[in-house]
């Protein structure tokens, strides 16, 4: 997705709605996220959405590093923005600027350290940037961590899309 208001986007909002309501009635109560473009901030809106419905839900998102999107062009830096002043916390976990590789690998062990599981919308097969955050995961719970991993592919979306569209 390439712009906000892509169709796709709705698709997966109201899909990440419908998971984190099975979450709250099994008694989640925060959801934790970075604030990237895309999924993250869709699965904000999520939040966002689902407590003006009523549901006691909190969303808590953690920055890699100072100044964070600060490159970013003004478009992509104002749905930041509204992301940020919707979430219930944010913070970051440095106050320096992005330097280097090993700030987005220390984020990501803090992320799977205070969490107790992930949905991840990520296909396998298809490689990209979540492949990181998916290995990390694995690798987690490989070393004996008790850590749930929800895996959302392509395909599981565009059935969720076919059912949605066809009701």
């Amino acid at each position: 997705m390439f712009k906000d208001d892509d169709p796709k986007a709705s698709v997966i909002q109201k899909f990440f709605e419908e998971c984190l309501i099975n979450y709250i009635e099994d008694g989640t109560e925060w959801v934790l996220t970075g604030a990237q473009l895309g999924t993250e901030q869709i699965i904000g809106k999520a939040v966002t959405s689902l407590k003006d419905k009523g549901y006691n839900i909190k969303h808590a998102v953690m920055l890699p590093f100072a100044e964070f999107g600060d490159k970013w062009n003004d478009n992509n830096k104002r749905l930041l923005n509204i992301f940020l002043r919707n979430a219930d916390y944010v913070n970051k976990l440095t106050n320096m600027r992005y330097h280097s590789g090993k700030q987005l690998k220390i984020w990501q062990n803090f992320m799977l350290e205070h969490s107790d599981g992930s949905i991840i919308f990520y296909d396998p097969e298809s490689g990209g940037k979540p492949q990181y955050d998916y290995d990390a995961m694995k690798n987690y719970v490989d070393h004996g961590k008790d850590y749930q991993i929800e895996l959302v592919d392509f395909d599981t979306m565009q059935d969720f899309a076919n059912i949605m569209y066809d009701n």
